[in-house]
């Protein structure tokens, strides 16, 4: 009976109370986990009960007066508002939807787009290739700042961001988010000043972070309202989001410390090679810079430009990434080389010249000039399957220079 009474106060400890609207900002801000009930403002997953290899459909946040609309059909949401998950409804032709939480991969796959997102699996496979081990608040390890250039669709940024979440404390309210608004929060008001100040304090004291950056201004604002709309933001307070270029906010970081500050990077952009020596300086030692590019050349243009550069980075592995090639991606084998019959070439040309400033006195002898340094790179699968598609991700590691 005791130990009975112990689990039921846990649990209720730890769960939002049912019939209290909660703050956005708060952690309970998701009520869907505590009561099973969808209310105004939820996003859900309408599945087919009759045809399970139909796409099922998000909807965008519930208002009592909207619609799903459905071909040749619709469905209200007033309908869903109040129901249950796994309820099951019909629309006005009979079709039946059974309604679900969708999970992170399902809302970031299925949310409109105006750039094509890094799909869940992939996403997921980048986030496990960081091994992510934020710390529980209160204790002293360092702050971890995760640098993203290329926001795009915020898909990635999301499943970033739920990887460090917990190592942050629960924020107050922010009266400045849209939704705030709707759940009565005073804004412009003595009250919405004194939780604005509060909010910006615990902005500080933050302990994981993701610094995501776009070049286009209209990209990042509709990945903060996707990022916003996936579990009544309960994720959004982990994320800055920035407008601009690599070089202006790298640069920008460094004036005002010349230290590095970055725990990792993930670069998802063209001509990622160039950025590298920049984003090098602003990783700490054995941070990890990451880049997702289409085609396996560009990880050739990065791994032969570091080397070339003496860039301190190491790579340390390469994996590509696919529906057909399963869980973790394939992992390549791309490392730089030196041909045997280059390096005896350059050797043959090194005695050449040695005899050839023997052999001469006054006359100056003809000296042969290296064009390229000889590296090459070996490219090539690690298992004997042929898949075609996807993309590949190239994992640097900082080296400590003394």
């Amino acid at each position: 009976m005791i130990i009975t009474t112990l689990h039921s106060t846990l649990r209720w400890s730890t769960r939002c109370l049912p019939n209290i609207r909660v703050p956005l900002s708060s952690t309970c801000a998701r009520r869907l986990f505590s009561n099973g009930i969808i209310e105004e403002n939820d996003i859900v997953l309408l599945q087919r009960t009759n045809n399970l290899d139909s796409q099922s459909i998000l909807t965008s946040p519930l208002r009592p007066r909207d619609e799903v609309k459905l071909s040749h059909d619709k469905l209200f949401h007033n309908q869903i508002i109040g129901r249950r998950l796994r309820d099951t409804l019909s629309t006005k032709k009979r079709r039946a939807f059974r309604v679900a939480d969708p999970t992170l991969g399902e809302y970031t796959d299925l949310t409109p787009r105006i750039v094509t997102p890094i799909y869940s699996q992939d996403a997921a496979a980048i986030v496990d290739l960081l091994d992510l081990n934020p710390s529980v608040p209160g204790t002293d390890d360092e702050k971890l700042e995760i640098f993203e250039a290329g926001t795009g669709h915020g898909a990635l940024t999301l499943h970033l961001a739920r990887a460090i979440h917990a190592a942050n404390t629960a924020p107050p309210p922010n009266p400045k988010l849209p939704a705030a608004d709707i759940q009565g929060e005073a804004i412009g008001t003595d009250q919405g000043d004194q939780q604005l100040e509060a909010y910006t304090t615990w902005l500080q004291t933050r302990r994981a972070i993701i610094q995501t950056l776009d070049n286009k201004k209209e990209h990042s604002q509709h990945a903060q309202k996707t990022i916003k709309n996936y579990r009544n933001g309960m994720y959004y307070h982990s994320i800055d989001f920035h407008v601009g270029t690599i070089e202006e906010y790298i640069s920008s970081r460094l004036s005002e410390a010349p230290v590095p500050f970055l725990s990792h990077a993930i670069l998802d952009l063209p001509n990622t090679h160039s950025y590298f020596e920049l984003v090098a300086k602003a990783l700490k030692p054995n941070g990890s810079l990451l880049i997702f590019c289409p085609s396996i050349t560009q990880i050739n243009t990065c791994a032969l430009d570091a080397r070339k550069n003496g860039t301190p980075l190491y790579l340390e592995k390469v994996v590509e990434l696919g529906a057909a090639i399963g869980v973790g991606g394939r992992e390549w084998d791309v490392r730089p080389v030196r041909p045997r019959a280059f390096l005896k070439a350059r050797a043959e040309a090194a005695e050449k010249v040695q005899a050839a400033v023997e052999d001469s006195a006054e006359d100056s002898a003809e000296a042969v000039v290296e064009d390229e340094d000889g590296w090459e790179l070996v490219c090539r699968p690690k298992v004997g399957q042929r898949i075609s598609g996807g993309g590949f991700v190239g994992l640097w590691k900082k080296m400590f220079i003394e």
